[in-house]
């Protein structure tokens, strides 16, 4: 959800220098050949799990005081945590805003936008944060990694023949879960209606038994499962990265939200069904699902209800 905001600084700025500043494992999302000319590691889990060393507190004062050796022009805080905003605050551009903030600690530091969401998607907010420093280009567009060999391989694991359905049984946390054994049935849906299925997921995510269903759970690195994504011919996931992925590569989504707000967090595409559960995933069922991939891949323009 941050890229189009980077893809709109390069839109106006073709030959900027821009800098992401992002953790190790989200790192392979960000296109690093036409969006970003350097990422910015920041391993927030090992130094959280080293806070009390020295050599954490040298590290990071290091990684702090490199980001103002780089003497930016503009910087933007689409996150508005302590961590972020201690980023942006020590990088020192000319011109910084924060999108939002969470604590005491990052309403200090920076400049925060002060209008409220409303109803109004994340996207859009921080796109309005980015026009608060000056006036970019405000169409919104995602610039992706294109993946060529992580595409082949995908490709090396299906039958081309029959259109592929992606599932994510991830989730950004448990109350954002959709049931494994709704997933399966799903699953079996929709082989009973010509997809091929493949499972997506972490190492430590199970998996349901769907025979013929194949299973990529904790299989896959980051850039194969957006590859595996780009190549669906339709993504089904719950609140979680995979339906972002989707969005970005205009490939037909349907998401399953619960707890969390669709009108903030959903996939950003006109290409997408997203099914409200009101406060619960249990509050949506299978049938629901299935019949949601139904409308969506019969509809030649897509389609987006909540």
């Amino acid at each position: 959800m941050a890229v189009p905001i980077a893809a709109a600084i390069r839109s106006k700025y073709p030959d900027a220098e821009i800098h992401w500043a992002v953790e190790p494992y989200c790192s392979p999302v960000i296109d690093t050949e036409r969006l970003v000319n350097d990422i910015v590691l920041f391993p927030r889990d090992e130094w959280e799990k080293n806070r009390w060393s020295p050599r954490t507190w040298r590290d990071q004062l290091g990684t702090y005081t490199r980001m103002r050796g780089r003497k930016f022009d503009i910087g933007i805080d689409l996150q508005g945590q302590a961590k972020t905003a201690l980023c942006l605050r020590f990088a020192k551009p000319k011109k910084r805003i924060a999108v939002k903030s969470h604590d005491f600690i990052s309403a200090k530091l920076n400049p925060v936008l002060e209008v409220s969401r409303g109803q109004m998607h994340t996207i859009e907010h921080s796109m309005m944060a980015l026009q608060r420093l000056e006036e970019f280009p405000k169409e919104i567009r995602f610039l992706m990694p294109e993946l060529p060999a992580e595409q082949e391989s995908i490709r090396g694991k299906i039958d081309r023949q029959r259109p592929l359905a992606t599932i994510s049984v991830s989730a950004g946390g448990k109350k954002k879960i959709y049931a494994l054994d709704h997933w399966g049935t799903v699953a079996e849906g929709l082989l009973n209606n010509g997809f091929q299925v493949a499972f997506l997921g972490g190492k430590n995510d199970p998996c349901p038994p769907v025979e013929h269903a194949m299973n990529w759970v904790g299989e896959l690195s980051l850039r194969e499962a957006m590859a595996a994504v780009k190549l669906s011919a339709v993504h089904l996931a719950a609140d979680t990265g995979t339906g972002h992925f989707a969005a970005a590569y205009n490939v037909p989504v349907v998401s399953v939200f619960g707890r969390t707000k669709p009108y903030w967090y959903r996939p950003y595409t006109t290409n997408g069904v997203v099914l409200d559960g009101k406060g619960s995933t249990e509050n949506i069922t299978p049938e629901q699902v299935i019949e949601a991939v139904g409308s969506l891949t019969r509809s030649k323009s897509g389609a987006f209800s909540s």
